[in-house]
């Protein structure tokens, strides 16, 4: 059974950091409603899988969620928040607790997995101006109680909310997304330098998330990566890399309902393989039929250099608002 641990962390505390600012994550534009939501840290599934009241257009996609990551929990269901008979909320739990390999990881972890942070300056030399590769401070991975509501019919919303310092949505395999922004005084480039050999890190709460392409599950998805190294000295640093063809790859939600698929490398095809033309909008997304879904939906790409409106090099999650209306997030 499912033993959600109820630790109640406001938005300061979930803020991406280390013991030194050089790792403080979050965004400089605030939401204008909250995004926690403190009366619903408890578990809602209770660790049990619930499709009954899903929509049916996003049964398969949000099924993926239960089989992505069979080492760790992470839980679908509805919720009536208002008690009139009909869902209004799909809900995600997870422990947050990745199931590829991490440097964060305590030893005696089965997925620890030792890394050298130097791999960064060669793995991001396109941002690299002196930053000194490291590990985020103490920060290791713990277990988490994440219970994310999503809207269960998401839509495009009048007025943009921001998002937060904390998770803004979760990966297939119940990692934490985080957005592209550092808290204030602290520059989100500098982040790089501390991710681990899947591109996230964890906060000072233990709380691991991603900010870019999260390229160990893009692998374990089944997408295309290549190996990439660099050779410094007699010394062979080497690391994984997107392919630039997983436009196509489901990678997760965010909390607003909407899916969040790959980058868009040199094209991007849809549901019946026919090449798409609608550009990126200021959202990071844009609107057609996926392989998972076959009829038109709204979907977020993890943002890539010439695409979404950055000069960019590096694959952040997202922009600065989300498209639709976002649920709520607990932990």
């Amino acid at each position: 059974m499912n033993l959600f641990i109820v630790i109640l962390l406001s938005l300061g505390m979930t803020a991406c950091g280390a013991a030194t600012s050089s790792t403080s994550s979050g965004n400089s534009v605030q939401p204008s409603s909250p995004q926690t939501n403190a009366s619903a840290s408890k578990s809602v599934c209770n660790g049990v899988n619930d499709f009954t009241n899903i929509p049916s257009a996003f049964l398969a996609a949000l099924k993926k969620y239960t089989t992505t990551n069979a080492e760790h929990v992470v839980n679908v269901c509805t919720e009536d928040s208002n008690s009139d008979g009909a869902a209004d909320y799909i809900v995600v739990e997870s422990t947050d607790q990745p199931n590829h390999e991490s440097v964060y990881y305590d030893d005696s972890d089965s997925h620890h997995e030792d890394y050298d942070f130097n791999t960064n300056e060669y793995r991001y030399s396109d941002l690299y101006t002196d930053q000194t590769p490291g590990s985020a401070g103490n920060n290791m991975i713990e277990a988490q109680s994440i219970v994310m509501r999503m809207p269960i019919n998401p839509a495009s919303a009048t007025t943009k909310t921001a998002t937060t310092y904390n998770t803004i949505g979760l990966g297939l395999n119940g990692v934490s997304f985080f957005n592209e922004n550092a808290g204030p005084g602290d520059d989100i480039t500098d982040e790089l330098f501390t991710f681990d050999q899947c591109s996230g890190h964890p906060q000072q709460d233990g709380v691991y998330h991603y900010h870019v392409g999260p390229i160990c599950l893009i692998r374990d998805l089944g997408g295309a990566v290549v190996i990439e190294s660099k050779t410094v000295k007699g010394k062979t640093y080497t690391w994984i890399d997107d392919a630039g063809t997983n436009a196509g790859l489901l990678l997760g939600f965010l909390m607003d309902g909407f899916p969040v698929y790959g980058p868009i490398g040199t094209s991007e095809t849809d549901c019946n393989g026919s090449a798409v033309s609608t550009p990126i909008d200021d959202y990071n997304g844009h609107t057609h039929c996926t392989a998972d879904f076959g009829d038109a939906i709204y979907h977020y790409h993890v943002k890539t250099a010439n695409k979404g409106g950055t000069s960019s090099p590096i694959f952040w999650i997202t922009n600065e608002y989300y498209y639709g209306t976002p649920g709520s997030v607990s932990n």
